[in-house]
């Protein structure tokens, strides 16, 4: 109960501040927890329980199962109906927690929640003993595979009845929720704003309160709670500008039982945003027993303003206040998942990037450090394997598994694409991408060991500059932009991520207006992104299509820094001419007879530089240089071997010399020797191409 407590210390410029009388109730609220904690000796055990994932068991029942750690089986196609979305962390017909559609009949409503043909809405406690929903009955949503930064989510239409899925949740005292998301708000109260888990009901429980978690007016992350009698509605004081998100919603009830008071708080992309104590007689009430996730119980076919218009892709929700570490590690590997870059300071880490939220892996290690260097702030995206360890279950148990293998940051600014592999056309779930290890051998379903490769950049331009370029001149423009690498495998031996493919975005540079061949991946090794000084590695595109640039096999270290030049610095390649044989007089130059002239640009001319004579006779041997040059003014030059014979001679009549390469038959000769042949004349070759006739 204190870990909220710990949520105030940053919280948001945007957000409204405690009053004197909000501060004396935080202050007594101080002292009647630090009473419980004193004579408190255990904590309970605080896990994750319900694990909705878009990217794994939809529609079909997680395999094998209550072994959520194989994680399997993967999403259907892009478009299909959801009618089940599976809680991952399966405990079983009796007690499983699957996110369902709304019964078909409503004279199944009494049915029991967990029924194996037609489920209902009972629940056996309290009374009315039922839900019967005062709304219009919603459609289902539908899988889309490619969503948010190549994962899927459920995509849910408001329009007309909307569409919802909906559950019975086990944790409905103290709760952590995450949940990543992309809407549109709308409404103000609890009950009309666009609903993303819980949901207003007009037929209220005995002994239950409802939650609302939803995106309201001015597209904020906002809380409402309701019950027979009253409501309660707090927006967000942040705006998400219709951007992914990664809220967190924790309700912690503040003992000893009797104080009657809550706190409600949410986090948005890492950012502390509503912070509210609320005292009410009710306060205390556990949550609804049904939840919904897309469209209030209550809402009927012509409000759909409430209903949500937009996607989730996850949900996690733990049966207690989680800690800050713990929230942070959760929020991490949604981020890193979904390609959001979290921030703790002032304002979204889309549009004033990441200013002090230090990212970590499953087991609490650093992996995204802003302190290093705060220029590299923006558009924070990363390949990564981990996967979070129960600690022989010790508390908290978190329940995640992340395996991203082609990422890019959702923001509008990012331009870096980065893969295991060169392929780029299909989504996360391509399972003929090569692993990320995870283990010192390879990979493994059960390792519980990380690897991460994570990037960020300055935002610079990407407009063409002379500015700060290699000294060695082979770069004579550059981008202004550049990014810097953190890397982090668990110690030990585990394989680091490498031989990435990179793509990269040029439509926003003029760059692409200079030969495409010449795009270099400039890599500055010494990592203090001074790419005037130090180790400057280059990998050429391997293909510029469009406005994109590829890069395959490029290895990345820890704090390396890369950016984009252009400079081609690659030579033609070509073959030396065969050698000829000729009398009398050398032939004329001609470029074609160099015929397997190749660059990676393109070649541009092939001339004739220069013909050198040895001086001799009987051959005069004259070296003949042709220069093969490409677009960019790179050359290689090849050279010919000619062999030059005297012209022919008759000689005398016993001796006729035949200069190599003519073609000459037994009738010339005779007719040349002014006779016919001897009886016994003979044609003896002397070397390739001539011979002497006697």
């Amino acid at each position: 109960m204190i870990k909220i407590l710990l949520f105030s210390t940053n919280r948001s410029k945007t957000e409204r501040r405690f009053s004197v009388k909000e501060f004396s109730r935080l202050l007594q609220s101080v002292l009647i927890i630090l009473l419980v904690l004193i004579g408190q000796t255990a904590l309970a055990q605080i896990e994750v329980d319900t694990w909705y994932t878009a990217d794994r068991a939809v529609n079909t029942a997680p395999l094998p199962p209550g072994q959520f750690y194989q994680y399997t089986p993967y999403a259907p196609a892009d478009g299909t109906p959801v009618t089940t979305w599976y809680d991952f962390v399966d405990g079983g017909p009796s007690s499983n927690q699957n996110a369902v559609q709304h019964p078909a009949d409503p004279a199944h409503y009494p049915n029991p929640w967990n029924a194996p043909v037609d489920p209902g809405f009972q629940h056996s406690f309290g009374l009315p003993t039922y839900l019967v929903p005062a709304g219009s009955v919603p459609g289902i949503p539908t899988l889309r595979r490619n969503s948010m930064n190549f994962n899927p989510a459920l995509e849910f239409d408001g329009s007309g009845n909307g569409e919802a899925l909906h559950t019975r949740p086990v944790s409905r005292e103290e709760i952590t929720v995450f949940i990543v998301f992309k809407a549109r708000g709308s409404g103000n109260t609890a009950k009309t704003q666009r609903l993303l888990y819980g949901g207003d009901i007009e037929d209220y429980h005995s002994s239950t309160t409802n939650l609302s978690l939803g995106v309201s007016t001015g597209d904020r992350f906002s809380v409402g709670r309701t019950w027979n009698g009253g409501s309660f509605f707090q927006s967000g004081g942040i705006d998400l500008i219709d951007r992914p998100t990664v809220g967190v919603f924790i309700r912690d009830v503040v003992e000893p039982i009797g104080s009657q008071q809550e706190v409600l708080a949410t986090r948005v992309n890492g950012l502390q945003d509503i912070l509210e104590i609320r005292n009410h007689n009710l306060a205390e009430n556990d949550l609804y027993l049904f939840s919904r996730l897309g469209k209030h119980f209550n809402s009927g076919g012509g409000d759909s303003d409430s209903n949500l218009t937009g996607s989730i892709a996850e949900v996690l929700i733990a049966d207690g206040a989680l800690d800050v570490n713990s929230v942070q590690r959760a929020e991490s590997y949604l981020a890193i998942k979904y390609g959001i870059t979290l921030n703790n300071t002032t304002s979204l880490g889309s549009t004033f990037g990441n200013q002090g939220y230090q990212y970590l892996a499953a087991d609490g290690t650093v992996i995204w450090d802003p302190a290093i260097d705060l220029s590299y702030r923006f558009d924070i995206a990363g390949l990564a394997r981990d996967r979070y360890r129960d600690n022989n279950g010790a508390s908290p148990d978190l329940r995640y598994n992340l395996h991203q293998r082609i990422t890019k940051s959702v923001n509008d600014n990012a331009i870096v694409t980065m893969s295991t592999d060169p392929n780029f056309s299909s989504d996360n779930l391509d399972q003929s991408r090569p692993e990320i290890h995870n283990t010192f051998s390879g990979t493994s379903l059960h390792s519980y060991l990380h690897n991460y490769l994570i990037w960020a950049n300055d935002r610079g331009s990407l407009s063409s500059t002379n500015v700060e370029l290699p000294a060695s001149g082979d770069i004579t423009l550059r981008i202004s932009r550049e990014w810097k690498i953190q890397k982090t495998v668990s110690p030990g031996g585990v394989t680091p991520i490498s031989g990435v493919s990179v793509r990269i975005d040029l439509s926003a540079s003029d760059i692409l207006t200079n030969d495409a061949c010449g795009i270099q991946l400039m890599i500055d090794r010494d990592g203090d992104g001074d790419f005037t000084t130090g180790s400057i590695d280059y990998v050429t595109a391997t293909a510029v299509i469009g406005i994109n640039a590829f890069f395959d096999n490029v290895d990345l270290e820890h704090l390396d820094v890369f950016s984009i030049g252009f400079g081609d610095f690659i030579d033609p390649t070509a073959s030396n001419p065969n050698p000829i044989d000729v009398c009398g007089v050398a032939p004329a130059p001609d470029p074609s007879i160099v015929d397997d002239e190749d660059d990676n640009c393109a070649v541009d001319t092939v001339v004739h530089i220069s013909d050198v004579s040895d001086g001799g006779f009987d051959p005069e041997i004259i070296t003949r240089t042709y220069r093969i040059t490409d677009t960019s003014g790179n050359y290689i030059d090849v050279v010919q071997t000619i062999n030059v014979y005297p012209s022919p001679d008759a000689g005398t009549d016993g001796n006729l010399t035949i200069c190599g390469g003519d073609t000459v038959t037994a009738a010339d000769l005779f007719a040349q020797l002014g006779g016919t042949p001897d009886a016994g004349g003979t044609w003896s070759p002397l070397l390739a191409g001539a011979g002497t006739y006697t």
